[in-house]
């Protein structure tokens, strides 16, 4: 057994630079290999409990804050382009031609990353009923898709009602969505 003392003597050989040099590495070898090890390990499990907490609405925020790409696909329709604002369950994008508002639930998300941009939600509505009953209030031209019932359906937004969207085509009749199977509405960018 090896002994490493902290006195000073020319006779003790433990005491030489060579000594404290075989001490340090001992203990970056050993000691210090398997706290690091440990560290390493803990910090790995936090992450992935942070990963595992996290919500479709943190996401849509993360994306939003980052102005990454987004492809949203929400089943044949699949729609490209940067994150422009969002809200606790939809996020909107704009394509070359379009805005795109997507409940977060409903579409399926693929994401280039960007390292600059991003945008800030203020002034956006906070969900998505609140979205699609701003759309009404604006009497904007929209296209309503609902891919689970395989049906897009464009008009004015006439009410959003408590289980429905009531949506008047430019024929004037009346179509009747549920709210909870339309996922994605999308409206042509004004060129202002």
């Amino acid at each position: 057994m090896r002994f490493f003392s902290t006195g000073s003597s020319h006779h003790d050989p433990d005491s030489s630079p060579d000594a404290f040099s075989d001490l340090a590495r001992f203990l970056r070898q050993g000691v210090g290999q398997q706290w690091r090890a440990e560290f390493e390990a803990t910090e790995f499990e936090s992450h992935q409990d942070r990963l595992r907490r996290r919500t479709l609405r943190d996401v849509g925020k993360m994306l939003l804050h980052r102005g990454d790409r987004l492809t949203l696909q929400a089943g044949s329709l699949r729609l490209s382009g940067q994150v422009t604002a969002g809200g606790a369950d939809y996020v909107t994008i704009n394509t070359r031609q379009l805005c795109a508002d997507a409940r977060l639930g409903m579409v399926a998300l693929r994401v280039t990353k960007r390292h600059s941009g991003g945008a800030h939600a203020a002034g956006m509505p906070s969900n998505w009923r609140a979205r699609l009953t701003q759309m009404e209030l604006t009497q904007e031209s929209v296209e309503l898709h609902s891919p689970s019932l395989g049906v897009s359906l464009a008009g004015r937004i006439r009410a959003v009602a408590v289980d429905h969207v009531w949506l008047v085509d430019a024929a004037g009749f009346d179509s009747y969505l549920p709210f909870d199977e339309i996922s994605v509405v999308t409206r042509a960018l004004s060129l202002a």
